[in-house]
């Protein structure tokens, strides 16, 4: 098997990272328009911004097994695939049953591209975790901020409507395969691939152990919080008298404002001697947040804004944890599945219940506090997740390998 050159690997690992977020923040940016255009109720819309996190939680299963078996060169094509077929299917194809379906399949795609990344990270650039960290989340972050902000005036400036919206990030995922398909022309990639390094460590097992529980309840918590903020920020400023396009460039702020983080969080992570302050400090830019659009809806939205994309650093703050937290590729791998599958599930509930709480109360008040409650079980998440340990320390002896 020869060794891919390093500047290929990044080509590729930062390309697929821009496509991990516009099929989720594009959604996130038609939904006013998608719920006058089909009459949506904001529970059902609630299902379907809910789907991103049903299916980083069970499709992400698939990628240690899919990974050790055709190796990871060859699952991230695979997945890259199934993200393209999929933007197209919901862009295309008329009715709901096809939007859910389409969205379901390049979800699928995106599940195992997240749970892949953070042992691509430490199987190519074990000596520069934080940094690569750094790029890809970054760009990641980017790629999310595009799809909030230029969606709608992308569609409106083509003349279409929130289905070609949807539709024209699959042309990042076609320029995206390139790479990647150089890299297993490249490498002969077998049976393990270059994802062999190390062992798969059983999920089982992993349960057992106080790292990956840790780090399942703070991504989950965060990522509840992030899928709710970004399904639900546009509606409830629309509720409160702003235009539908402007309610998008407030989520584009947002996502905007957590492009540094993602460049910064990481290297700020390896360096600093108390990282409990930093679990802190993102979470309560989260609270001041919600408490101002409680308290002032109408207010200076571009600070809550603002806040909400502070509070974001929190995503690849635990990214970085999980490459840290296992010493091989095929771990971090196993721990990333474990993590992601584990913390998607649980924040599954978050835009269903946010939809419902919504549908109950009347008001958008009571989600609010609700999604505070959740901010705040995740600062005590975080704090047991930055403690300096591996995870294969807390394994019983003679476990470990298998599926």
């Amino acid at each position: 098997m020869t060794k891919p050159g390093r500047t290929l690997v990044t080509i590729a690992i930062l390309l697929l990272a821009i496509n991990l977020r516009p099929v989720v923040n594009a959604l996130g940016a038609v939904v006013p328009e998608l719920r006058a255009a089909t009459g949506l109720p904001a529970a059902t819309t609630g299902l379907l911004l809910s789907l991103p996190t049903l299916a980083f939680a069970v499709m992400g299963l698939l990628a240690p097994t899919l990974a050790a078996r055709v190796g990871v060169h060859r699952t991230v094509v695979i997945a890259l695939v199934a993200l393209l077929v999929g933007q197209l299917v919901r862009a295309a194809v008329p009715g709901l049953p096809a939007l859910f379906a389409g969205s379901l399949l390049a979800l699928a795609g995106i599940a195992v591209a997240n749970v892949l990344m953070p042992g691509l990270v430490r199987l190519h650039f074990p000596d520069r975790i934080p940094t690569i960290t750094a790029a890809y989340t970054t760009l990641l972050t980017i790629g999310g901020a595009a799809a909030a902000g230029l969606t709608i005036p992308l569609e409106r400036g083509l003349g279409g409507d929130w289905r070609l919206g949807l539709g024209l990030w699959a042309g990042t995922a076609a320029i995206a395969l390139i790479p990647w398909l150089l890299l297993i022309r490249e490498t002969d990639v077998g049976s393990a691939g270059p994802a062999g390094a190390g062992k798969r460590l059983q999920l089982r097992t992993l349960a057992r152990t106080r790292v990956a529980w840790a780090l399942a309840l703070y991504f989950g918590c965060q990522s509840m919080v992030a899928y709710v903020v970004f399904g639900w920020l546009a509606q409830i400023l629309v509720s409160n008298g702003m235009t539908d396009t402007a309610a998008a460039a407030q989520v584009s702020i947002s996502i905007a404002v957590g492009i540094p983080l993602a460049a910064a969080v990481p290297p700020l992570l390896g360096r600093s001697r108390h990282p409990a302050v930093i679990v802190v400090a993102l979470a309560g830019c989260y609270l001041l947040a919600f408490a101002g659009l409680i308290v002032a809806p109408t207010g200076p939205v571009v600070l809550w804004s603002v806040l909400i994309g502070v509070g974001t650093g929190a995503f690849p703050l635990a990214l970085t944890l999980i490459a840290l937290r296992a010493r091989t590729g095929l771990a971090t791998t196993s721990l990333s599945a474990f993590t992601q599958c584990a913390g998607y599930l649980f924040a599954s509930i978050g835009p269903l219940g946010f939809g419902l709480l919504f549908d109950l109360s009347g008001d958008w008040d009571v989600p609010l506090i609700a999604l505070s409650a959740i901010v705040l079980i995740q600062i005590g998440a975080g704090l047991l997740a930055v403690r300096p340990r591996y995870v294969e320390d807390e394994l019983p002896p003679g476990h470990g390998v298998g599926s």
